[in-house]
Order: C-alpha cells, then structure tokens, then sequence
C-alpha cells in the first residue's frame, strides 16, 4: 500500500494504482493536458474511491503507507488509467479508432 499525497493531504491505495497515476499524470504534464480520475482507496471507514484532477501543474508523490496492506478491488481502475495513458502515448491514426459508447456524453455525435 502507498500514500498518493495531493495537495494537502493524501489517499492510501494500492502500488498498481499509485504507479498508474504517476504514470498517466507525467504523460499528460508532457503533453499539456489534464483529466479527472477517480481511483479506489482505503480509508478507515473501509475501500471507497477519490477523485483528482491531475494535470501540468500537479504535485504528486508517493510514500510506503505504514499500516497493513489491505486488498482493494482496483483490476477496473487500473485498466481504465492505463488505457488513458495508452492513448496519449500512442493515438490513433483516426478518430473513428477510438472505442466509444453511442450514449457517451462526450461523443461528438452527440452534440
């Protein structure tokens, strides 16, 4: 389990997902952009998920969080934040390559 300090404070998660966040925030910091992600972590209540804005201007670091590892259901986001950074890092050639839902609120058809 690592600490993912942001900002002022900190989430507890797991390497994998540590490690794909710092990841996908150095690509999009190459490349001028920024999304929101929600990831899961641990909290003393038990799993939940955080969102974050990461982006240029983020400071991010991680820390060996000090309490028992703790197993967080984390396959999904994991996926979802390598995926994102796949896709800065090798872009289609087209647009019509990218995988997208019809109902996608972000889908420019649908505007």
């Amino acid at each position: 389990m690592l600490e993912l300090h942001y900002g002022d404070g900190y989430v507890v998660t797991t390497d994998a997902i540590a490690d794909a966040v710092m990841r996908y925030a150095k690509t999009l910091a190459e490349h001028k952009g920024a999304d929101l992600i929600t990831v899961p972590i641990w909290t003393s209540e038990g799993p939940a998920t955080s969102s974050m804005l990461i982006g240029p201007t983020s400071q991010l670091y991680t820390m060996p969080h000090p309490g028992p590892a703790t197993a967080i259901e984390d396959e999904s986001a994991l996926m979802d934040l390598l995926s994102r950074n796949d896709r800065l890092v090798h872009p289609p050639a087209s647009v019509s390559e990218y995988p997208y839902e019809e109902d996608d609120p972000w889908c420019e058809e649908s505007f």
